[in-house]
């Protein structure tokens, strides 16, 4: 028997790539024939399946293309790349006029159709802008590109998210399957405290649903997923609005993870970061909110779509607020030739990565409790005193409210 089981463990040490290629393709195969088989009995039940597949093909096909023939792709289009370098000046100007030009006439359509109120956002959006130049570090050496295009950027994402029919109804199936599976989280606070822990709501419904979507991002982390995706969102920002990988990889982490999360994407090179990516950095972080704290809000009755359209199309935003408020004035030690390696999870298993996420959270769930303790007794003792404060004036409502 010995000797069989050394035979079997030679046998899998020589062929262990082609072992690994076969199981694979087993599995690869038996999943696309359960995706066939599905959208064959219902292809409108098995459509999200069929999307999620196709979406997937896609960028694996693609990762493969780019890792192999690159170079070959950068020759071919270098003729085309050489002369948009050679009219930019030119080029630059008739692109950023057709831009505004179909801003003005989106605004006058829209005014017609929804009413003049509609301008008062844009205003206000100009007015920050104006106040961000004032006040701004250097803002004699700002880069107008970044600026305009994370405005742009944002403004085409708001309009193809909120008034396209296709994008309307694909983040609203995004916020509800996301709903659907963040009340999970129930089935595990309903074992710890009872049948009745929703008579607490916030510590037993909201907080446990934290510790939840912690230890699935832990889990997405460790299987490279969530670094795959924000290294595909980032390289479009960077690509479009001219921002480092540092900044524009942290920006897109932000969408989906929080502002102590996403930095750790790029941990390597935090110590050669200038101010200017520092504080992009930290702009970005505080301009959407953490996916943890998307599932609180979620449980509170929040729109989920609502709740991620506001992180998407506030990620090219604050890189564009960042950019002017402190613009960039040193050279920044990572390019996008140099190139950036991010950070990968320290867990040995996906197990450990689930029990590590779920321990990470316990120290934000205690924050957020407490802090929700402290914040709401003191606003209710300065409440009092200006209640008694008004009350000596004849008016005991006067308070915060």
């Amino acid at each position: 028997l010995e000797k069989q089981y050394d035979k079997v463990c030679e046998f899998f040490k020589k062929y262990k790539t082609r072992i690994y290629y076969v199981f694979y393709g087993i599995l690869i195969t038996a999943y696309l024939v359960v995706v066939f088989a599905a959208c064959s009995l219902n292809f409108q039940r098995a459509l999200p399946l069929f999307i999620i597949t196709a979406l997937v093909i896609f960028f694996i096909c693609w990762d493969f293309l780019m890792a192999k023939y690159e170079d070959r792709i950068s020759v071919f289009f270098s003729p085309g790349e050489s002369y948009v370098e050679k009219h930019w000046f030119w080029l630059k100007w008739v692109l950023w006029a057709a831009v505004i030009l179909a801003i003005i006439f989106w605004l006058i359509f829209d005014t017609a159709k929804y009413g003049s109120h509609q301008l008062i956002s844009f205003l206000g959006l100009m007015f920050y802008v104006f106040l961000m130049f004032v006040f701004s570090k250097h803002p004699t050496r700002v880069a107008w590109r970044p600026v305009f295009s994370g405005i742009a950027m944002q403004f085409i994402l708001g309009f193809l998210i909120l008034r396209t029919k296709v994008g309307f109804d694909a983040f609203n199936w995004l916020g509800i399957q996301i709903q659907t599976f963040l009340e999970y989280s129930d089935t595990g606070a309903k074992f710890v405290f009872g049948d009745k822990y929703t008579d607490h709501f916030f510590a037993f419904k909201v907080l446990p649903l934290v510790v939840f979507f912690s230890t699935v991002m832990s889990m997405l982390y460790h299987l490279g997923f969530m670094q795959w995706l924000t290294g595909k969102v980032g390289w479009v920002m960077q690509i479009f609005m001219g921002t480092t990988p540092v900044e524009s990889l942290v920006a897109a982490g932000n969408i989906f993870v929080g502002q102590t999360e996403s930095p750790l994407l790029v941990r390597p090179y935090l110590p050669y970061i200038t101010k200017s990516e520092l504080h992009a950095v930290m702009t970005s972080g505080f301009a959407t909110i953490a996916g943890s704290v998307l599932g609180a809000y979620i449980s509170f009755g929040i729109s989920a779509s609502h709740l991620l359209t506001a992180s998407v199309m506030s990620a090219p935003a604050s890189l564009a607020i960042s950019k002017l408020f402190w613009p960039e004035t040193e050279q920044p030690a990572v390019t996008l030739t140099s190139g950036l390696q991010m950070a990968k999870s320290d867990s040995k298993n996906l197990l450990e990565a689930a029990s590590q996420g779920a321990s990470t959270s316990i120290q934000l769930v205690a924050n957020i409790a407490v802090n929700l303790i402290s914040f709401l007794s003191l606003l209710a003792f300065v409440d009092s005193a200006l209640s008694w404060v008004g009350n000596l004036f004849d008016y005991p409502r006067l308070s915060f409210e």
